[in-house]
């Protein structure tokens, strides 16, 4: 009878211990959903062109799990749609320390540097973003916008190109020899 009882009692430690396993899981799941479901919300918004209510799902979403590389590199492009280019090189920035294989934070930060008139740093980030992934980069719409007037937008790589030829050329000017 005693084995018997100390079977139940020994079933009874084992549930209460995977009980609390489970609820200090819980709080983790519910967060992480609650982090996804924020950056999908956010991605709706931008796609209806609402920056700034956008900006305000991926800044909760950043707050819900600072740790995680999506909201600050969300965040960021919506600043670049705000025209905030500096507040959104310290998005990237936090995007990339958060995961430095991320190529289209490298390349979203190389284009909020152009937007800051920073080619040396912009161009940088965009031969990063190209070493990491050199299939994957064109970038999101408003690089397109961004990048010249022409019939065929330029992606990373032609604007990295443009950009090496144009200070190459602004150097040999320069240089008095």
């Amino acid at each position: 009878m005693k084995s018997g009882l100390l079977k139940w009692i020994a079933l009874a430690v084992v549930l209460c211990l995977c009980q609390g396993c489970n609820s200090q899981k819980r709080p983790e799941e519910k967060r992480q959903k609650a982090y996804k479901k924020l950056l999908i919300e956010g991605a709706d918004l931008l796609k209806r062109q609402k920056f700034q209510d956008a900006f305000d799902m991926f800044d909760r979403a950043v707050t819900k799990m600072p740790e995680a590389a999506e909201g600050y590199l969300n965040r960021g492009i919506t600043r670049v749609l705000l025209k905030e280019y500096e507040k959104a090189v310290g998005d990237f920035t936090e995007a990339i320390k958060r995961d430095d294989k991320l190529a289209i934070a490298y390349a979203d930060r190389g284009i909020a540097y152009d937007h800051l008139g920073q080619q040396k740093e912009a161009l940088s980030d965009y031969k990063k973003a190209l070493a990491i992934d050199p299939n994957q980069i064109k970038g999101p719409g408003f690089l397109e916008r961004f990048m010249y007037k022409k019939p065929k937008t330029p992606d990373v790589r032609e604007r990295a190109v443009f950009l090496e030829k144009t200070m190459r050329s602004k150097d040999s000017r320069n240089d008095p020899s």
